[in-house]
Protein backbone atom coordinates (compact mmCIF):
# COMPACT_ATOMS: atom_id res chain seq x y z
CA UNK A 1 0.00 0.00 0.00
CA UNK A 2 1.77 3.40 -1.14
CA UNK A 3 1.59 5.94 1.13
CA UNK A 4 0.34 9.71 0.23
CA UNK A 5 2.56 12.93 0.37
CA UNK A 6 1.15 15.73 0.62
CA UNK A 7 2.89 18.62 -0.99
CA UNK A 8 2.61 22.37 -0.38
CA UNK A 9 3.69 25.29 -2.69
CA UNK A 10 3.67 27.20 0.56
CA UNK A 11 4.31 27.19 3.95
CA UNK A 12 3.42 25.33 6.35
CA UNK A 13 2.36 25.26 10.14
CA UNK A 14 3.51 21.93 11.64
CA UNK A 15 3.53 20.98 15.36
CA UNK A 16 5.72 18.65 17.43
CA UNK A 17 5.19 17.20 20.79
CA UNK A 18 8.07 16.31 23.63
CA UNK A 19 6.51 13.58 26.27
CA UNK A 20 7.71 15.92 29.08
CA UNK A 21 8.83 19.64 29.86
CA UNK A 22 11.62 18.41 31.40
CA UNK A 23 12.85 16.98 28.03
CA UNK A 24 16.24 18.70 26.56
CA UNK A 25 14.42 20.02 23.70
CA UNK A 26 11.69 21.91 25.70
CA UNK A 27 14.25 23.70 27.78
CA UNK A 28 16.89 24.18 24.75
CA UNK A 29 13.88 25.93 23.14
CA UNK A 30 12.52 28.04 25.85
CA UNK A 31 16.31 29.22 26.37
CA UNK A 32 16.57 30.15 22.71
CA UNK A 33 13.72 32.06 23.32
CA UNK A 34 14.40 33.77 26.38
CA UNK A 35 17.25 35.19 24.32
CA UNK A 36 14.96 37.09 22.44
CA UNK A 37 12.77 38.68 24.99
CA UNK A 38 12.99 40.62 27.96
CA UNK A 39 12.26 38.73 31.53
CA UNK A 40 8.79 41.09 31.58
CA UNK A 41 7.58 39.61 27.94
CA UNK A 42 8.35 36.19 28.53
CA UNK A 43 5.37 34.17 27.85
CA UNK A 44 3.96 31.42 30.92
CA UNK A 45 3.82 28.24 28.96
CA UNK A 46 3.90 24.57 29.52
CA UNK A 47 7.52 24.66 32.16
CA UNK A 48 6.31 26.25 35.00
CA UNK A 49 5.78 22.53 36.27
CA UNK A 50 7.98 20.68 34.58
CA UNK A 51 7.18 17.23 35.50
CA UNK A 52 3.35 17.63 34.56
CA UNK A 53 3.53 16.37 31.47
CA UNK A 54 4.03 16.56 27.26
CA UNK A 55 4.34 19.88 25.91
CA UNK A 56 3.57 20.89 22.33
CA UNK A 57 4.90 23.58 20.20
CA UNK A 58 4.41 24.94 16.31
CA UNK A 59 6.63 25.16 13.54
CA UNK A 60 6.22 27.80 10.51
CA UNK A 61 8.33 25.96 7.47
CA UNK A 62 8.86 27.14 4.00
CA UNK A 63 8.03 24.83 1.13
CA UNK A 64 11.50 23.11 1.07
CA UNK A 65 10.97 22.41 4.97
CA UNK A 66 13.25 24.99 6.51
CA UNK A 67 12.28 26.70 9.80
CA UNK A 68 11.53 30.26 8.88
CA UNK A 69 9.98 30.84 12.71
CA UNK A 70 8.59 28.89 15.82
CA UNK A 71 6.09 29.09 18.57
CA UNK A 72 7.09 31.58 21.71
CA UNK A 73 4.99 29.37 23.91
CA UNK A 74 5.14 26.05 24.96
CA UNK A 75 1.60 24.38 25.17
CA UNK A 76 0.02 21.85 26.86
CA UNK A 77 -1.43 20.42 23.99
CA UNK A 78 -1.97 20.05 19.95
CA UNK A 79 -5.32 21.30 20.24
CA UNK A 80 -4.17 24.40 22.87
CA UNK A 81 -1.17 24.79 20.39
CA UNK A 82 -3.31 24.61 17.08
CA UNK A 83 -6.17 26.76 18.79
CA UNK A 84 -3.40 29.50 19.39
CA UNK A 85 -2.55 29.79 15.84
CA UNK A 86 -5.91 30.05 14.55
CA UNK A 87 -6.34 32.94 17.39
CA UNK A 88 -3.10 34.97 15.84
CA UNK A 89 -3.75 34.79 12.26
CA UNK A 90 -4.37 38.53 12.49
CA UNK A 91 -3.68 41.08 9.56
CA UNK A 92 -0.14 41.28 9.84
CA UNK A 93 -0.56 44.57 10.45
CA UNK A 94 -1.74 44.10 13.94
CA UNK A 95 1.94 42.09 14.37
CA UNK A 96 4.73 44.18 16.20
CA UNK A 97 8.10 43.25 15.30
CA UNK A 98 11.14 43.33 17.90
CA UNK A 99 14.70 43.12 16.78
CA UNK A 100 17.56 41.94 18.97
CA UNK A 101 21.11 41.66 19.38
CA UNK A 102 22.27 38.03 20.29
CA UNK A 103 24.67 36.64 22.51
CA UNK A 104 27.68 37.28 20.27
CA UNK A 105 28.65 40.20 18.39
CA UNK A 106 27.36 40.59 14.92
CA UNK A 107 24.06 38.40 15.36
CA UNK A 108 20.40 39.01 15.46
CA UNK A 109 16.85 37.66 15.94
CA UNK A 110 13.56 38.77 16.11
CA UNK A 111 10.49 37.80 17.55
CA UNK A 112 7.13 39.04 16.62
CA UNK A 113 4.08 39.94 19.69
CA UNK A 114 0.80 40.55 19.36
CA UNK A 115 -1.15 43.55 19.88
CA UNK A 116 -1.67 43.01 23.67
CA UNK A 117 2.69 42.60 23.57
CA UNK A 118 2.74 38.78 24.16
CA UNK A 119 5.03 37.25 22.00
CA UNK A 120 3.91 34.98 19.41
CA UNK A 121 6.45 33.63 17.38
CA UNK A 122 10.29 33.88 17.27
CA UNK A 123 13.00 33.45 15.04
CA UNK A 124 14.81 29.73 15.12
CA UNK A 125 18.71 30.77 14.23
CA UNK A 126 20.78 34.28 14.49
CA UNK A 127 21.19 36.24 11.90
CA UNK A 128 24.55 37.61 10.90
CA UNK A 129 22.74 40.99 9.92
CA UNK A 130 20.53 43.52 11.53
CA UNK A 131 18.55 43.81 7.68
CA UNK A 132 18.36 39.97 7.01
CA UNK A 133 16.80 39.67 10.65
CA UNK A 134 14.20 42.27 9.55
CA UNK A 135 13.57 40.76 6.60
CA UNK A 136 13.16 37.22 7.86
CA UNK A 137 11.25 38.39 10.39
CA UNK A 138 8.62 39.86 8.00
CA UNK A 139 8.68 37.27 5.55
CA UNK A 140 7.78 34.96 8.32
CA UNK A 141 4.53 37.14 9.30
CA UNK A 142 3.29 36.82 5.85
CA UNK A 143 3.95 33.31 5.59
CA UNK A 144 2.48 32.61 9.13
CA UNK A 145 -0.81 34.79 7.45
CA UNK A 146 -1.15 32.42 4.90
CA UNK A 147 0.40 29.32 5.86
CA UNK A 148 -1.26 25.61 5.64
CA UNK A 149 -2.21 24.79 9.03
CA UNK A 150 -1.43 21.40 9.25
CA UNK A 151 -4.11 19.00 10.80
CA UNK A 152 -2.65 16.26 11.38
CA UNK A 153 -1.54 15.36 14.86
CA UNK A 154 1.62 16.23 16.36
CA UNK A 155 4.95 14.38 16.19
CA UNK A 156 5.96 13.31 19.15
CA UNK A 157 9.66 13.14 19.58
CA UNK A 158 11.26 11.33 21.82
CA UNK A 159 13.84 12.50 24.50
CA UNK A 160 17.01 11.41 22.63
CA UNK A 161 15.48 12.89 19.39
CA UNK A 162 16.89 9.86 17.57
CA UNK A 163 13.09 8.40 17.15
CA UNK A 164 10.11 10.44 16.40
CA UNK A 165 6.80 8.78 16.06
CA UNK A 166 3.79 10.26 14.42
CA UNK A 167 0.50 10.45 16.46
CA UNK A 168 -2.37 8.99 15.12
CA UNK A 169 -4.68 12.03 14.30
CA UNK A 170 -7.82 11.76 15.64
CA UNK A 171 -11.45 13.16 14.55
CA UNK A 172 -9.93 17.26 13.38
CA UNK A 173 -10.91 20.12 11.83
CA UNK A 174 -10.63 20.63 7.46
CA UNK A 175 -8.89 23.70 6.87
CA UNK A 176 -10.19 25.21 3.82
CA UNK A 177 -9.05 28.33 2.41
CA UNK A 178 -11.44 31.03 0.99
CA UNK A 179 -9.54 33.82 0.40
CA UNK A 180 -5.80 35.00 1.04
CA UNK A 181 -5.01 34.37 4.99
CA UNK A 182 -8.47 33.20 6.08
CA UNK A 183 -9.67 29.66 6.20
CA UNK A 184 -12.63 28.02 7.15
CA UNK A 185 -12.45 24.93 9.47
CA UNK A 186 -14.90 22.11 8.61
CA UNK A 187 -15.42 19.21 11.14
Amino acid sequence: MAETVDVTTTASIVFSSFTSAADPMPRAWSRFRDQLTSTDQRPVDGLADPQSGSVCVWRLLASNNRELARSAVLYRSFDDARAAVFAARLPRQDFEIRSVHGPNAGTHGWFAQEPDGSPLMTCGRWYGAHAASVDAAQHSIEAFCLATVLAEGPRRLSPDRRRSVREPATARAHVEPLSEGIVRLKA
